[in-house]
C-alpha cells in the first residue's frame, strides 16, 4: 500500500472516530430514555418541583479546595441552591448529572456566589476526597459558587438518609437534585434527570419569590 494511500485511510478512520464521538455525545445530552446503572433505567424528568418536608442536618463537610463548612449553615446560607449527587469514578450517570450542571452553571454565572450557588455531595467519601474532588473539578471547568462536598462517611450517609436519596449500593443511586430556598428553610425535589432550563427556572421563581 502506497503511503498515500495509507494516509488517506487514516484520514477517513480519523474522521470516523469523530463523528461516532459527536453522536455518543449527542445521545447522551438529549436521548431518552437516559439508562442508569446496571439495569435501572430512567427517563428525563419533566416534573416540576415538589416542596417536600425534611430535617436536614447541620453537619460539617469539605469541598474541593479543602474548604470546611456547615452544608446548612455556610454551604447553603441565605442562597437558592441545586444540590445533587454524583461520585467521581461513576461513569454512567454521573457525567451526565456534571453535564447537567455546568450548563447550569453557565445559565446562573451572574449570580453565582451570591444569590445562586450550586453544591454536589460525593456519595463515595472514601475514595473522593478533596484532592480527588480539586482535579475532578478543574476538568469540569467548575467556577467559585459551586462547591464539590465531602466528609466523614458517617457524616455524608447521615445527610442522604435524612434526604431520603441513602442507598447502601452508590452503584444504584437515582439521580436527584434538590432545589434550596435558604432564606425560607425549603427544599423542592426533583426526581430523574432535570433539564438545565428546568432547574433555572425553578431556582429564578424560588429567588422571586422571597
Amino acid at each position: 500500500m502506497s503511503a498515500k494511500n495509507s494516509g488517506r485511510r487514516e484520514a477517513i478512520c480519523r474522521s470516523g472516530s469523530a463523528w461516532r464521538m459527536f453522536y455518543l455525545l449527542l445521545f447522551i445530552l438529549v436521548a431518552a430514555p437516559v439508562y442508569a446503572h446496571d439495569s435501572h433505567s430512567l427517563t428525563t424528568s419533566t416534573e416540576e418541583a415538589n416542596l417536600v418536608s425534611i430535617s436536614v442536618p447541620d453537619l460539617e463537610l469539605t469541598n474541593q479546595r479543602g474548604e470546611k463548612g456547615l452544608l446548612v449553615s455556610d454551604f447553603i446560607g441565605q442562597r437558592m441552591v441545586a444540590f445533587t449527587f454524583v461520585y467521581t469514578t461513576c461513569t454512567t450517570i454521573c457525567p451526565v448529572i456534571d453535564g447537567i450542571f455546568r450548563n447550569l452553571q453557565s445559565r446562573i454565572e451572574p449570580e453565582l456566589g451570591d444569590e445562586f450557588a450550586l453544591l454536589t455531595l460525593t456519595i463515595d467519601s472514601a475514595i473522593d476526597i478533596p484532592a480527588r474532588l480539586k482535579e475532578h473539578t478543574a476538568k469540569l471547568g467548575v467556577m467559585p459558587g459551586w462547591n464539590y462536598l465531602t466528609g466523614d462517611r458517617d457524616v455524608v450517609n447521615g445527610i442522604l438518609r435524612a434526604l431520603e436519596v441513602y442507598t447502601p449500593d452508590i452503584a444504584n443511586h437515582p439521580p436527584v437534585v434538590f432545589i434550596v430556598n435558604g432564606r425560607k428553610g425549603e427544599w423542592y425535589r426533583l426526581n430523574g434527570f432535570s433539564s438545565p432550563e428546568l432547574l433555572e427556572r425553578t431556582m429564578r421563581q424560588k429567588f422571586a419569590s422571597n
